[in-house]
């Protein structure tokens, strides 16, 4: 049976801090990268849960799809946590997908605090519930049609064709089996996956496959950056540029960036310590770390010797090959904060 090339589709990621494409293609079993880019967004302009400012993203868009001459325009696009209701529920077995979707739609109340004319929803099916015989446990994934509509809008804006809107925290799961393997976070602890963008730091626990935690702190790199400005009197804007680009004052690494770095750990280990302390059956056997802040030099460390547990930072670009046009400077300092992008890109491949 001759095989059909699946069409091209970019993966985007809209960050309160950047929006950042990633584009892969295939070729037998090897993974490319064709297209990877990222443009910052005015502070504001998105916040954890909405995009404030259409015309800045939409505009960020447009500037990457110019500057790095981007053909494709079909778009796998993901929303934040907080703009989604993730539920395990219990449903009676034997329910097929109409039966179930008729169930959650007669008993939306219970699960979702929104009209369910007012949601989108999807589900799937997880399996038997072991504490209620006869039934069987369904994950309920449900969001406001406006912030689907609005994400899409944005989109179609910038001049993209929205063809998937995923959540963060699955896009990410699913990056991490492709890379560890499909069974790899089906054991008995649960993997960490933690997210540090710039303004908050998102803290999401799958056990054997499944959401069990999630939860989001105000605490992001964006910090380091006011620190930065503060300590050496610079523009904000001018510390933001020496932190990508270079040329920090002398001592900035003893002054400045190792102690946010020991607060950082210090912050993520008392949510950790949280998660343990209200779902003590639960164990954790690793923590992966993603986002903006996911490569600042001894976080993963400092982190590990906190909490005794073993830490990574994935790179989300692993094996893959790089197209000409890829600079790989680019890709070993924005590689982490990339990992959104990489694994909506992915959903061109099914695994």
């Amino acid at each position: 049976m001759l095989r059909l090339p699946r069409p091209p589709l970019l993966g985007l990621d809209i960050s309160p801090e950047a929006v950042r494409i990633v584009e892969l293609s295939e070729t037998r079993g090897h993974f490319r990268i064709e297209h990877a880019d990222s443009e910052p967004l005015p502070p504001g302009a998105v916040n954890d849960r909405e995009i404030q400012d259409v015309e800045s993203v939409s505009r960020a868009i447009r500037v990457m799809l110019d500057r790095s001459r981007i053909r494709t325009r079909s778009v796998a696009s993901a929303l934040p946590g907080p703009a989604v209701i993730v539920k395990i529920i219990s449903l009676p077995a034997g329910l097929d997908e109409e039966g179930i979707g008729d169930q959650i739609r007669f008993e939306g109340g219970q699960y979702i605090p929104f009209s369910i004319n007012a949601v989108n929803f999807d589900f799937t099916v997880l399996g038997p519930d072991k504490s209620r015989k006869g039934y069987s446990q369904v994950l309920l994934v449900a969001c406001k049609k406006e912030t689907v509509e609005d994400r899409a809008a944005v989109l179609e804006e910038g001049g993209l064709k929205p063809k998937i809107i995923d959540v963060k925290q699955f896009v990410l799961w699913e990056l991490y089996e492709r890379f560890h393997g499909p069974q790899s976070g089906h054991g008995n602890g649960a993997v960490i996956l933690v997210d540090i963008g710039s303004v908050n730091t998102n803290i999401h626990a799958f056990q054997n496959g499944q959401p069990v935690y999630s939860r989001e702190h105000s605490f992001g790199i964006a910090r380091l950056t006011d620190e930065i400005a503060r300590h050496f009197g610079l523009d904000p804007a001018d510390a933001q540029r020496m932190q990508r680009y270079g040329g920090l004052p002398q001592g900035y690494e003893n002054a400045v960036r190792d102690p946010f770095i020991r607060q950082l750990a210090q912050e993520i280990f008392r949510t950790l310590d949280f998660f343990q302390a209200s779902m003590p059956d639960i164990t954790i056997s690793s923590i992966q770390l993603f986002g903006a802040g996911a490569n600042l030099p001894g976080l993963a460390l400092q982190i590990q010797n906190l909490t005794h547990f073993p830490v990574e930072s994935p790179d989300p670009f692993s094996g893959m090959e790089l197209a000409p046009r890829i600079s790989k400077r680019f890709l070993e300092s924005d590689g982490s904060s990339l990992a959104t992008a990489c694994g909506l890109a992915l959903r061109r491949f099914p695994a």
